[in-house]
């Protein structure tokens, strides 16, 4: 069916969203296994909806389940107190409740948790709709079989260019078959933009659910513009003089910026805004006068980014998932304009002519597959210059994953519990001081932010043990339900804020040798200002995330 190919993008798109959990039930054959509970798992329609099995084994277990619908882990395990986590990996797209019985086998006995996912769907009948430069009306086709008691409504993100036709207010009563008409307003200029609608219910303790997302491109302009004028063409200029330490190389160059958007000062705004936005969260904003950051003009012959264009670092970015394509070659060739910077010690950032939402960053390695320093991180100008989007993503990728090299914090469904090869990997990054936000280990004893893990001082940011991260569901685990490394709406937790901290060190002053003690004594004065890591700063209704870093060998 066409919505089976749609899982991982909803899965990606709608992770955000509420789910309710009411603990499990009893079997009376279960012998010594011991259940917290005796009611029902019980899961909305939609997928990465999270329960949990709390129970206690008398000695060494498994589980087991065979609804093709749940995730569950761990699957075994040792006596004592335990934890199971089961998740939807697809939506019900029937009518019916549908149940499965997750069976947990010690001893010989066994224990049967009834794990249930109600029926309640709206689903778009197109992932994608592409739309002309034109504008106009537009009407969204879906099926349903939500009542008006289920409260449906739909939102879409944050963009000017589109609005409802009719300007009534989205009813029940108005679901029959497509949304109510929306208006197009006409794109004046040459790049696609794109707006993601998603229908939604009203859970039981009335937070929202999203049940599907539609993408709507509405394409740009034919590319008529063509530069004339190259004389600005790779000039360098220094944004920002370190003032401290040894200074650490930032350039930050754009792709898709023709010869008027230099002279009339576009370009340049761009550059500032991306210098600002590098340095708005903590730590780096107290470390900033480390960097020195330069810009270089690249003159496009087209205006705008994308395969239909010629721009000089050749970026596309994808219209259906995260992820970014340029000339890497190219690339390099506009560092070496900056005197005196080596490429394997430096962070470079390409900022896209384009509002689409997207971004990337590449990881590198040396002809002895020996990780460097440098990295390239790419982000278009989501939404617009001042949008808190762009800031938010522009920070995951430049000082989360270029600067730090921290993982993301998130995992999906779809891709199921990490192999022990990626473990094994995981762990080995850590002897080059990346990936230390997330660990192959449950055992708040020897994760690497081990030493957080009760710190009374970082008593507000719950760090703990929490499974999910570096992109797998299963087997690799983060200090913290959210961060700016997992959907970038909130701070970067402590064990982040500790790997930029002894990363600038390193960088700036040549430590290798930073203490504990030394980053919770700055960081006490140095502390984010927004605590909460669950709801914080706004983002688009999607939940859309960047895609995870690119490693790549340096020629």
């Amino acid at each position: 069916m066409r919505h089976v190919a749609r899982l991982a993008k909803a899965s990606c798109a709608l992770a955000f969203f509420f789910f309710q959990v009411t603990a499990c039930t009893d079997d009376e054959s279960g012998g010594g296994i011991t259940l917290s509970s005796s009611s029902a798992i019980e899961l909305y329609p939609v997928v990465n909806q999270k329960g949990t099995v709390s129970f206690s084994a008398p000695s060494s277990w498994t589980a087991t389940c065979s609804a093709n619908w749940l995730y569950i882990s761990p699957r075994q395990g040792e006596a004592g107190d335990n934890t199971i986590t089961v998740m939807t990996t697809s939506t019900n797209q029937t009518k019916a409740t549908r149940s499965a019985q997750l069976m947990i086998t010690s001893r010989g006995t066994q224990k049967s948790v009834t794990v249930v996912q109600s029926g309640k769907y709206a689903l778009f009948l197109q992932d994608e709709i592409f739309q002309g430069p034109e504008g106009g009306t537009l009407t969204i086709p879906f099926v349903s079989n939500l009542e008006e008691s289920d409260n449906p409504q739909v939102s879409y993100s944050a963009v000017d260019w589109i609005s409802w036709a009719d300007q009534s207010r989205l009813t029940r009563s108005e679901w029959n078959g497509h949304l109510p008409a929306i208006y197009l307003e006409p794109n004046l200029t040459t790049e696609t933009r794109t707006a993601v609608f998603a229908l939604m219910m009203a859970s039981a303790s009335g937070e929202w659910l999203g049940l599907d997302t539609c993408f709507v491109h509405q394409q740009g302009l034919p590319v008529n513009y063509e530069s004339t004028d190259y004389s600005s063409d790779g000039v360098v200029t220094v944004l920002q003089q370190a003032t401290v330490g040894r200074g650490i190389n930032v350039v930050i160059m754009g792709d898709g910026f023709a010869d008027c958007d230099i002279a009339d000062g576009t370009y340049m705004q761009v550059m500032q805004q991306t210098l600002d936005n590098m340095f708005s969260e903590e730590p780096v904003k107290s470390l900033r006068d480390y960097f020195t950051v330069y810009a270089v003009t690249a003159v496009s012959q087209n205006h705008g980014v994308g395969a239909d264009y010629s721009t000089v670092f050749s970026t596309v970015p994808s219209l259906t998932e995260s992820g970014i394509s340029c000339d890497e070659d190219k690339i390099e060739e506009y560092l070496s304009k900056v005197p005196g910077v080596n490429i394997q010690n430096m962070l470079a950032v390409v900022i896209l002519n384009s509002h689409a939402h997207n971004g990337v960053t590449y990881w590198y390695s040396d002809q002895n597959h020996q990780p460097v320093q440098y990295a390239l991180a790419m982000c278009p100008v989501i939404e617009n210059l001042e949008s808190e989007t762009f800031r938010q993503v522009l920070t995951h990728e430049v000082i989360g994953h270029g600067l730090a090299k921290l993982g993301d914090e998130y995992g999906y469904a779809t891709q199921g519990t990490a192999t022990d090869e990626i473990v094994s990997r995981v762990s080995s990054m850590h002897d080059y001081g990346w990936l230390l936000n997330v660990d192959g280990s449950n055992d708040a004893a020897s994760v690497v932010w081990s030493r957080f893990i009760g710190d009374s001082q970082f008593a507000n940011e719950n760090i703990g043990v929490f499974e999910g991260g570096y992109t797998y569901a299963g087997g690799i685990f983060r200090p913290t339900e959210e961060s700016m490394m997992n959907s970038n709406r909130s701070p970067f937790n402590a064990p982040s804020r500790q790997a930029i901290y002894n990363k600038v060190m390193e960088l700036g002053e040549g430590r290798t040798d930073v203490s504990y003690e030394e980053f919770v004594a700055f960081d006490a004065v140095h502390k984010p200002t927004v605590w909460d890591y669950t709801v914080t700063r706004s983002r688009q209704s999607s939940g859309w995330r960047p895609a995870p870093p690119v490693l790549k060998q340096l020629r």
